[in-house]
């Protein structure tokens, strides 16, 4: 069940990145971002009460100061992934931030996990079929901007998984409550520092007609960041984090199949090889 959880949980990811990329076509990426977070916001606000009311409050413990620099890794690894994309290819700064989820794993090792062979071996063919699958430019000189921007956001979102494992140690409700405030505060900041600069908010802007849909989004990656604590707190945190972080290759399923997108030779291999790597992990 637990390794069950975590591929949904890369399955959800991928599905709310790719609706987010199709958002960030007709939007500002920030704006796109913000958007969403408010959506998983108000989730977890209606989902608080209700378990205040109703005597089910989360336990006291650390899972508001894990939840908010989760949400704060979060941000920053967003906004380094975007900055990336903007300055550099695509294909370069992809797979280095799907390689994020090494952050939880030597974290967890660290901390004390025991990783066999086998499952070793599965997790780093999954992560690597991640990182192919994504469409690394193998040819092309790359300049160190977006290459260091691109390793921020990894580490940023490896640290938010493992932050969040630790948050839901205790309340995964808990966790993605504060996680999503600081979220909404630290890009509600950007935004309105953003809007003060000359020129403001590079356009094009978020149409009302989007809004919805970009909260609607938001609120399956707060199901995704669920599926994964709950996922977390039952098993090995480097397992869980490999097989979340499996987000790329449906995210690129989706594309060829509603965009009619075509794989590249690199990309089939690299669903290859996370089909094999999961196999492996959670044999």
């Amino acid at each position: 069940m637990t390794y069950l959880l975590a591929l949904l949980s890369s399955l959800v990811w991928g599905s709310s990145d790719f609706a987010g990329g199709l958002f960030t076509r007709r939007a500002h990426a920030v704006q796109v971002v913000f958007a969403s977070q408010v959506g998983g916001l108000i989730i977890t606000c209606v989902a608080m009460a209700v378990a205040v009311s109703s005597g089910h409050a989360p336990q006291s413990g650390l899972w508001p100061v894990y939840g908010a620099f989760a949400g704060l890794c979060g941000c920053v690894g967003l906004c380094a992934f975007y900055a990336a994309l903007s300055s550099g290819t695509m294909g370069v700064v992809s797979p280095i931030a799907a390689l994020g989820a090494i952050v939880p794993v030597v974290l967890g090792v660290l901390g004390g996990e025991h990783i066999g062979l086998l499952t070793g071996a599965g997790m780093a063919l999954a992560l690597a079929g991640a990182a192919l699958a994504s469409g690394p430019e193998l040819s092309g000189e790359v300049s160190r901007r977006p290459l260091g921007l691109a390793v921020v956001a990894a580490v940023g979102f490896g640290l938010a998984l493992y932050l969040l494992h630790q948050a839901s140690a205790t309340s995964v409700l808990g966790g993605l409550w504060a996680m999503r405030v600081t979220s909404i505060v630290a890009l509600g900041l950007l935004l309105t520092v953003w809007r003060t600069r000359p020129g403001g908010i590079p356009g094009p802007h978020l149409s009302r007609r989007l809004i919805p849909l970009t909260m609607l989004s938001g609120s399956a990656d707060l199901s995704a960041n669920a599926l994964f604590g709950i996922a977390s707190t039952s098993g090995a945190v480097g397992v869980v984090s490999v097989l979340g972080s499996l987000y790329p290759v449906m995210t690129l399923l989706l594309a060829r199949g509603f965009l009619h997108e075509r794989l590249r030779r690199v990309q089939l291999v690299g669903v290859m090889c996370a089909v094999v790597g999961v196999a492996l992990t959670v044999s």
